[in-house]
């Protein structure tokens, strides 16, 4: 049996993931490159606090720990920045 592979983006990953506000907002500041510390100060919440919210995110994407997390990261990214170049006025006629 075939089984046709899905690519999914990393966006809709996220939506399905339904992570929570406070989630989200630690995965923006993970996509800026910051550290817990960083994001703990940010958010005025303990560094333990952000590492949890860290770990939920992971579990609830479906990675398999850091490493898969700054990896999807990456592809986020990355993802972002092809959304951006295709909608920039410079594609249009």
């Amino acid at each position: 049996m075939l089984v046709e592979k899905v690519n999914i983006t990393c966006n809709e990953r996220i939506a399905k993931a339904q992570l929570t506000f406070k989630e989200l907002e630690v995965l923006s500041f993970c996509k800026k490159g910051m550290s817990c510390q960083e994001i703990s100060e940010e958010l005025f919440i303990s560094i333990e606090t952000v590492k949890s919210h860290r770990k939920r995110i992971i579990k609830k994407l479906g990675l398999q720990g850091k490493e898969e997390f700054r990896r999807f990261i990456i592809d986020l990214l990355a993802e972002e920045l092809m959304l951006q170049h295709k909608n920039s006025p410079q594609n249009y006629p």
